[in-house]
């Protein structure tokens, strides 16, 4: 299970920081909610790359925790991470922004290509969100229109934000396929 949160810097200082970044201590287990001390133990680190928006690659610690009483393991992933992708929430963000404003083209660049689909596949995944949340009505029919519609909303709403909130709705993550 993965559990984002918000440790409140970003890539870079989290990289730094190593395993002495401040992980979270749950009252709670996410899975089954019981009640966490004696129940919770950490379960060790695992290594991920976090890639920026320049293709700078980090390597970061993610915490791992698991649930004596469920037996389910959780992983603690930053918020500035997409769940199963390398590239940060913002560096595929601003990269789709780019293509659908035109401003790149992305024949050609298989990730771009890759990132594009992915985030045209969710559209409607996004705009079900939006509508839970009170915030829009009604689709149109033009996909391209919608998608920069709710990329802009992403990014006016805060990117890490969103990705938290919008977790476990329909039982999806943001960008999965």
């Amino acid at each position: 299970m993965i559990v984002l949160y918000n440790f409140g810097i970003g890539l870079k200082e989290y990289e730094e920081r190593g395993l002495l970044n401040e992980f979270p201590l749950f009252t709670h287990c996410p899975n089954c909610q019981c009640h966490a001390p004696g129940n919770l133990h950490r379960h060790g680190f695992y290594w991920r790359n976090g890639v920026t928006e320049k293709h700078v690659v980090r390597r970061i610690p993610i915490c791992r925790l698991r649930c004596q009483r469920c037996r389910m393991t959780i992983s603690v992933l930053p918020d500035f991470l997409i769940p199963y992708f390398q590239y940060t929430l913002r560096a595929v963000l601003l990269r789709v922004v780019e293509i659908l404003e035109k401003k790149i083209k992305s024949e050609g660049r298989q990730l771009l290509r890759f990132h594009l689909n992915r985030y045209l596949r969710q559209v409607k995944w996004v705009h079900s969100y939006f509508v839970e949340q009170g915030e829009v009505r009604g689709l149109s029919n033009d996909k391209r229109k919608e998608a920069t519609k709710y990329m802009k909303r992403i990014l006016d709403f805060g990117e890490s934000s969103f990705l938290r909130r919008s977790q476990g709705h329909l039982s999806r993550y943001f960008m999965a396929n």
